[in-house]
């Protein structure tokens, strides 16, 4: 298990206030939050790569030396993958893991960097330049290549960042098999919080330096604390109906043939697996998703 505690971290102007933070074993942590948040600046003080002004990080209960009292800046239990991927360009995909995992036996070497090659869908790809690779390809494999050492936490950085849906969901699905297969703790940060729900065990939200409570996909999805939470992961509708504030997602309410809310006027873009509807309820925009594109003088009700 790792902590942070009472972490501050301040250049020109603060960055990160009083963060304190528990990763349990095994855990996959979505952390999300606006750009200039200080996502990546709290991920650079959980892996030992920078020091904080206040606070300490803790290891199983002992108290890890900063960033800037260790020879080489950086935890060995912890790898972190961030935007660049910093690869070998011109070795190939099973070089660049097999060189990362040095420090094992050579008879369990092989083992270990096929393994890890067969868990990242890299086997097609196997002997290739990693220069020659697609970018997604190139974000596996310097996953692959953080994962050879055996760390106990894994950290990346905007892993989503530059990836269309398909390849996003080929990660998560990636990501999700790493972690049943080696039990590593896995951190992952994005402004976008719709790519965290999937893959994620609890989420928190980082804004203005400092850290929400961990709190699980499902809940902070339909239930989130503000608006501005509630819009990291998507539309969120809110009107007020006979003084009573409503809130919901475009996904929770019902038709019903009379005794509901009137929708007086429809736009439907099609997303291909449903239609977004742009209406208005009264005086108030709301969006809700549907099979097919809902027409003007239908009612709904609230499924919140």
């Amino acid at each position: 298990m790792i902590e942070l505690k009472h972490i501050s971290l301040e250049f020109s102007r603060p960055v990160l206030k009083e963060v304190n933070l528990t990763l349990v074993p095994g855990e996959i942590l979505g952390i999300v939050g606006k750009s200039g948040a200080g996502k990546s600046s709290l991920m650079a003080v959980l892996a030992g790569k920078l020091t904080p002004q206040i606070g300490d990080i803790i290891y199983n209960g002992k108290i890890l030396p900063p960033a800037n009292q260790l020879l080489i800046p950086g935890y060995p239990f912890v790898q972190l993958v961030e935007q660049q991927f910093a690869l070998d360009l011109y070795h190939t995909v099973f070089e660049n893991i097999h060189l990362k995992a040095s420090h094992l036996a050579f008879d369990k070497r092989d083992s270990w960097v096929n393994k890890l090659i067969g868990i990242l869908g890299l086997k097609k790809v196997i002997n290739q330049q990693a220069i020659t690779l697609s970018g997604g390809e190139q974000q596996r494999l310097a996953i692959a290549r953080a994962l050879a050492t055996k760390p106990l936490i894994l950290l990346l950085d905007e892993p989503f960042a530059h990836l269309d849906e398909l390849l996003k969901s080929k990660l998560q699905r990636h990501l999700l098999k790493i972690n049943q297969e080696t039990n590593c703790s896995i951190v992952l940060v994005s402004h976008d919080g719709m790519d965290l729900l999937s893959v994620s065990d609890s989420i928190i939200q980082l804004k203005n330096g400092r850290i929400s409570k961990k709190r699980k996909p499902q809940e902070i999805y339909f239930n989130p604390k503000n608006k501005e939470e509630a819009e990291l992961f998507g539309p969120w509708n809110r009107i007020e109906i006979n003084g009573e504030l409503k809130t919901f997602r475009p996904n929770q309410y019902q038709l019903v043939p009379s005794g509901g809310l009137e929708i007086q006027s429809v736009e439907a873009l099609f997303k291909g697996s449903f239609f977004e509807n742009k209406c208005m309820v009264g005086n108030k925009p709301v969006i809700l998703h549907s099979n097919q594109p809902l027409q003007k003088g239908i009612q709904f009700i609230f499924n919140a």
